[in-house]
């Protein structure tokens, strides 16, 4: 997966997020919580990235209401965790076709 170009700021994360992150780093003991380090899979490994559990499009869209940055949608993940989980959180993604109505539906 390719980092964004854009700067952090620019895609809406500022101080604000930079204390978050610190907050939610240190609330999980920066440690990786993410599912196969918690259940043993993998050691405990070092956490360094953020993590939302239901992902911001959700919110935008309207299927989750709620603030996509509350402390309790947070995960502190290790980097090498963060690509895995986003690279299956988008081959998971629905398919959006239309049927022979022209109404979307989910394939």
């Amino acid at each position: 997966m390719a980092w964004r170009k854009e700067s952090g700021q620019a895609r809406g994360y500022g101080v604000y997020w930079d204390k978050l992150r610190a907050q939610i780093l240190n609330r999980d003991g920066r440690l990786c919580q993410c599912p196969d380090c918690q259940c043993g899979k993998l050691p405990a490994l070092p956490a360094h990235e953020l993590d939302h559990i239901k992902r911001k499009a959700w919110f935008k869209s309207g299927r989750t209401k709620g603030d996509p940055k509350d402390p309790s949608n947070l995960l502190a993940v290790n980097r090498d965790c963060y690509e895995r989980l986003t690279t299956l959180q988008q081959v998971q993604r629905p398919t959006v076709c239309v049927d022979l109505d022209g109404l979307p539906g989910v394939g």
